[in-house]
């Protein structure tokens, strides 16, 4: 992924986080209301709501075929990282989110990525995907693409623990993988 590529995929993102006008607003008295589109309120009018935010922290990972990712120097299972969560839009039956981070992958080279995904709702349980732009050596021969990625989520408050399912598919990725990392939501925190 090229320069012109990675800021084309902020851009994207940025204009989804942007177009999303109805997710947030501000509190009076509160520090983020007096900055411009920024707002830490969840009944909001403001184009981005810090409670809206989470980071997630990568992570760990783990490859059923052991004895191939050994062959193929794919064996690296602790895979650190970050990334940004923004929750879109919420409903009783799902919420709407972009994410965007780069960790450290299985071959040991920095994967990029960006996505737009969907969670069903049930209980403190979420159940979806995302469909994503990922970029890294260890993929597709280094080439960019767009894939869809499962996602399981349980919601314990102040902490929330995911994981995911990288199916092999052919040259896109040699060898599927569980990931597994945590997301911090900023709004269980802010008071």
């Amino acid at each position: 992924m090229d320069i012109a590529d990675r800021k084309r995929l902020v851009r994207a993102v940025l204009f989804l986080v942007i177009s999303t006008g109805d997710v947030a607003s501000a509190d009076e008295g509160d520090p983020a209301s007096e900055m411009p589109g920024f707002s830490t309120s969840k009944d909001t009018d403001s184009w981005f709501n810090l409670r809206a935010l989470d980071i997630n922290v990568y992570g760990l990972s783990y490859h059923p075929d052991r004895q191939t990712v050994h062959e193929k120097n794919l064996d690296n299972q602790v895979n650190p990282g970050l990334a940004l969560h923004y929750q879109l839009h919420e409903t009783a039956r799902g919420i709407t989110f972009v994410e965007a981070g780069a960790y450290e992958d299985s071959g040991s080279n920095w994967a990029k990525f960006a996505g737009l995904g969907y969670q069903f709702k049930f209980g403190n349980w979420k159940i979806g995907g995302a469909v994503a732009a990922v970029n890294s050596a260890t993929y597709n021969r280094g080439t960019t693409f767009v894939g869809m990625i499962p996602l399981v989520t349980w919601d314990l408050g102040r902490i929330k623990l995911n994981g995911t399912y990288f199916p092999k598919i052919a040259n896109y990725n040699e060898i599927d993988a569980f990931g597994f990392y945590l997301s911090i939501p900023l709004g269980a925190w802010m008071h």
